[in-house]
């Protein structure tokens, strides 16, 4: 690809984060098909009125372009082109953010944080981000540090000595800026003078909450802020929700101190489970309402139970292969060749590294769920499951389909 070629495809997907909410499959789908150049033309097209989202989705399918075979395109590609002309009457938001000493990374980049491929179809289409770290340098070894945004201060401490572990160790702290567990262990790594990656629901250019400022301006010196969403975009409870599964992603090991029965840290824990990441929870008092939600995780199999810095260290696996590593996916033999002395997941086709990416361990989800989470056809969705069955990667419930944990032996 040219430089120019290239500039073109960063300008393409600033315009898509600000004209699409973060984990958009549809539209990740449309631009792994046609590309980001064409995707906003054709977006920009409808928002203008020079044709219609129904005429597009036609052409699109002319073309092949398995993105026409969703029966939502068209609704979706109408919710898009009203975005796509408040877009434009915001302006360029490259120029925002070099104003501010920030980037946008885009798959292809030397700094894109290739585990965040892992997320397949849910996967971001650029990152904004702020900060002196090289982002995908400093994701190579990180542990994610999360939990209540009320917490006690047992559970500040227990952060706070973790992170300045794990950085100690070379490894980076993940979190999400909030305050209580997150603020803990940001700070910690920053008074070792590590990097540690804060990944927010906002714009990176307004920090929030506000009343962290001083320490997002600290992190910046040695780590990076870290958004999907296009400078100005307010934190919205959905997008904190989303941008939970960047956390998860980032992550080696998914560490929860302390959590209530329905803190938002047990949604991080969720989606590092679905991508067969590790999850680890301190544990709190019994009678602590704050240790609730990490005593549920522990106590259902969910979550090892760690005490330090070494336990989580211990439950890092540098070998684990990315569910949807570029170089696997072109290159995996069929299903019908696997290796039995490697790991049964770098011989995945494309479409059961999708299928897996969509299974949970915990709940059972039936085929036609699985078959709308990965973007499949519900035929696709069964030989995916069945080829998943043999390798012992995932199993059928009485309810569903549930991914099986992989073996420690």
């Amino acid at each position: 690809m040219t430089v120019n070629a290239h500039d073109e495809v960063r300008s393409a997907i600033a315009s898509l984060l600000r004209i699409g909410e973060p984990g958009d499959g549809l539209l990740k789908r449309l631009v792994d098909g046609i590309g980001p150049v064409a995707a906003r033309a054709i977006i920009a097209a409808v928002g203008r009125g020079e044709t219609t989202a129904h005429d597009a989705v036609q052409g699109l399918a002319t073309t092949g372009a398995e993105a026409a075979e969703h029966a939502q395109m068209p609704e979706a590609i109408d919710r898009w082109a009203v975005r796509a002309g408040e877009a434009g009457a915001v302006g360029n938001d490259l120029d925002k953010i070099a104003r501010i000493g920030g980037r946008l990374v885009i798959p292809g980049d030397d700094e894109w944080p290739r585990m965040l491929d892992d997320l397949g179809p849910a996967a971001p289409l650029g990152l904004w981000v702020r900060g002196s770290a090289s982002l995908g340098a400093v994701l190579t070894r990180a542990v994610a540090v999360v939990g209540a945004r009320a917490a006690s201060s047992y559970g500040t401490k227990c952060a706070s000595d973790l992170a300045w572990d794990l950085a100690a160790r070379g490894i980076t702290v993940v979190s999400g800026g909030a305050f209580g567990i997150d603020a803990a262990a940001h700070r910690a790594a920053v008074a070792r003078e590590a990097p540690t990656v804060a990944f927010m629901a906002g714009g990176v250019d307004r920090f929030y909450p506000a009343a962290n400022a001083e320490l997002f301006e600290q992190i910046l010196t040695t780590g990076a802020i870290v958004s999907e969403t296009a400078p100005g975009m307010t934190p919205m409870r959905h997008r904190f929700l989303l941008r939970n599964r960047l956390i998860a992603a980032s992550a080696q090991v998914s560490v929860i101190v302390e959590a209530g029965w329905r803190s938002g840290a047990l949604n991080t824990a969720r989606h590092a489970l679905e991508l067969s990441r590790q999850v680890a929870a301190f544990p709190g008092s019994v009678y602590s309402a704050s240790s609730a939600g990490a005593h549920r995780l522990v106590r259902e199999h969910e979550a090892e139970l760690v005490t330090c810095s070494d336990d989580v260290i211990a439950l890092t696996d540098d070998d684990t292969p990315a569910l949807f590593d570029a170089a696997a996916v072109g290159d995996a033999p069929h299903s019908g060749d696997r290796s039995p002395s490697s790991d049964p997941r770098e011989a995945l086709d494309e479409r059961e590294k999708i299928c897996l990416n969509a299974l949970t361990v915990s709940k059972p989800l039936d085929v036609g769920t699985i078959a709308s989470r990965a973007g499949l056809t519900i035929a696709d969705a069964l030989n995916s499951l069945t080829a998943l069955d043999l390798d012992g990667l995932a199993a059928r419930r009485d309810t569903g389909w549930v991914k099986l944990r992989k073996s420690r032996g």
